[in-house]
């Protein structure tokens, strides 16, 4: 009996074994699209194939700047060959113009026995272009100056109320100005309220007017960005209503204020001036979060509240 063909199957069935038994993970990359405009979302999709034993470590949220993650999905499939794909689905935005790169972030593959490998994803290129203005119209001739014609008579309204304004103040004066003059009577300055206070009444105020039910969307983003803008000036003393977004965000970071309350506060500001000057149009359910993120930044920039003073031991003893 000739056993070479058994032997040739049975070594390649231990040799198909063997290599799966010590596969390693891999990593794959797509981006789609890869040309957007100013604010538009871009979807990241990274698959790693690895064994059913191993667990993938996904990086809470992965550094892209000069991108900002908007949403992020992580979920495991199983496939027939008892390989398993974990995916990471992120959904991006750029404020940025120009060619723009997605870097590179690490993922971190964990198996029950063995060292954890750690794979890379790749550096993916994004075009981001203006919103652009629509130039296909001509321009009007401009029309000439419309003409009124002057008629004398309607001049008299006019002077008849001058006159009798006259003669009201010369009545006034003869009857009071001889009074003596008594000394006003100096009142103390009223404190101004805080400005925490006035931006969570001002935000409550904002959501409960209806705006958006009427589809005034950018007057929503407007009133949002004001209200922002007047709590900086008030509580950093930030000529905040006078500057551009980018000032503002140069003179917080004079302030001190965390990070994220700095990248939050540049998201609010950058979002509001896309609805009012390129014509962004987000869902309602994304505008009424502006309301939340405003008190958020807020809440975490307000001064802290003063202890409540305590009395001697002495003095509570006597009490």
């Amino acid at each position: 009996m000739n056993l070479a063909p058994c032997t040739s199957l049975a070594v390649a069935i231990a040799l198909w074994m063997t290599s799966a038994a010590t596969a390693q993970p891999s990593l794959d990359t797509t981006v789609e699209p890869t040309t957007i405009t100013v604010g538009d979302p871009i979807r990241l999709l990274v698959t790693v194939t690895h064994k059913p034993d191993e667990t993938v470590s996904w990086p809470e949220p992965p550094d892209v700047a000069p991108f900002e993650v908007t949403a992020q999905q992580a979920q495991p499939a199983a496939r027939p060959d008892d390989s398993t794909v974990s995916l990471l689905q992120l959904e991006l935005t750029a404020f940025e113009l120009g060619a723009l790169e997605i870097p590179s972030f690490e993922v971190v593959i964990s198996g029950t026995s063995g060292e954890p490998v750690t794979l890379t994803t790749g550096v993916q290129r994004v075009t981001v272009a203006s919103v652009g203005l629509d130039e296909s119209g001509n321009i009007r001739d401009i029309k000439a100056p419309i003409g009124i014609p002057f008629d004398p008579l309607t001049l008299v309204p006019w002077a008849l109320g001058l006159a009798v304004m006259i003669a009201l103040a010369v009545w006034l004066s003869r009857r009071y100005g001889r009074r003596e003059a008594r000394a006003p009577v100096a009142l103390p300055p009223v404190p101004p309220r805080p400005a925490h206070e006035v931006a969570y009444e001002s935000l409550a105020a904002l959501e409960a007017s209806g705006v958006l039910e009427l589809g005034e969307v950018k007057t929503f983003h407007i009133r949002g960005s004001d209200i922002v803008r007047i709590y900086l000036q008030g509580r950093f003393g930030i000529d905040a209503m006078e500057m551009t977004t980018a000032e503002v965000l140069d003179q917080v970071t004079h302030q001190d204020v965390g990070t994220q309350i700095r990248r939050d506060l540049r998201l609010l500001l950058e979002r509001c001036d896309l609805v009012k000057f390129a014509k962004l149009r987000p869902e309602q359910a994304t505008c009424r979060g502006l309301i939340a993120q405003a008190r958020g930044i807020v809440d975490a920039t307000r001064p802290a509240e003063p202890a409540p003073a305590t009395l001697p031991a002495q003095e509570r003893g006597a009490a």
